[in-house]
């Protein structure tokens, strides 16, 4: 049996016991069983491959990421907020390596816990800097009930824990703003004040479903690429974000001496 049918079948055992439909069942703070997260510990040679921080990545890179982590700390740490939401205004520019590579700095400071949701539920990608699968996770979440013990991932990286997107949707906008959405945010904001969360979120432009997510983040970082991001889409992301918090910009793929190592290079307060 697939760990999705495993899921699925937990989920349907949930609801009989609890006599009550998907719709009907609300999960309580208290059924988020964290402690009880899956292992499933990616290969060094997989992270490698990925970009994620490791050993392997030179330390000059490393400390640009642990800039970035202080950064979004501090501000968070201001207002007593948790969440983060990780955009971009297009496809391809880092936002899910930037999402990926923070929330490993973050979890490496050994202070906080951290936890990654995909939720770019039309092209899903977190699980593949990590060797997982896609399925289940997030969707199966918002649409089946599966509890979110059942989705949960600790990838081997101490203090990280990962959700899936789960199946890829082609009209998710839906699903991002249901109830059920609005109950798991509010759910894994309030179970731990020390646990961060960082949302990998869809582009920008050209969906509703980033303007729906970012009502949840307590703070916006917007991901551009060097000399690919047009000026014109950053002013229009912008505007789409007009009113919301935003905490500023990371350049991504800055050409250096290190050429072969394309990270975020400088992070715009």
């Amino acid at each position: 049996m697939s760990r999705l049918e495993k899921a699925l079948k937990r989920a349907k055992q949930d609801r009989d016991d609890k006599g009550a439909s998907v719709v009907e069942t609300r999960q309580r703070l208290t059924d988020l069983e964290y402690t009880q997260t899956r292992v499933e510990k990616t290969s060094d040679a997989v992270l490698k491959k990925s970009g994620v921080l490791t050993s392997f990545i030179p330390p000059s890179i490393i400390e640009q990421y642990n800039l970035l982590r202080v950064r979004v700390l501090e501000a968070l740490s201001k207002n007593g907020h948790n969440s983060i939401l990780v955009a971009s205004p297009g496809q391809g520019e880092g936002k899910t390596f930037t999402a990926v590579n923070l929330a490993v700095s973050i979890a490496r400071e050994k202070t906080h816990t951290v936890l990654l949701v995909d939720t770019d539920l039309r092209r899903p990608a977190v699980h593949n800097y990590f060797g997982l699968s896609q399925e289940p996770g997030l969707y199966e979440h918002l649409t089946m009930g599966v509890p979110l013990s059942e989705l949960l991932i600790n990838p081997g990286t101490p203090r990280l824990t990962l959700l899936p997107a789960g199946k890829a949707e082609q009209y998710p906008s839906d699903f991002l703003n249901a109830p059920a959405m609005h109950s798991f945010v509010r759910e894994v904001k309030e179970r731990y004040p020390d646990r961060y969360i960082i949302f990998d979120s869809p582009p920008l432009l050209g969906f509703s479903d980033a303007l729906y997510l970012s009502r949840f983040a307590d703070g916006i970082i917007i991901v551009v690429r060097s000399q690919e991001t047009k000026e014109e889409d950053l002013k229009r992301s912008l505007e789409l974000l007009h009113g919301r918090s935003i905490m500023g910009t990371v350049l991504n793929g800055v050409r250096s001496e290190l050429a072969e190592w394309r990270g975020y290079e400088k992070y715009y307060q």
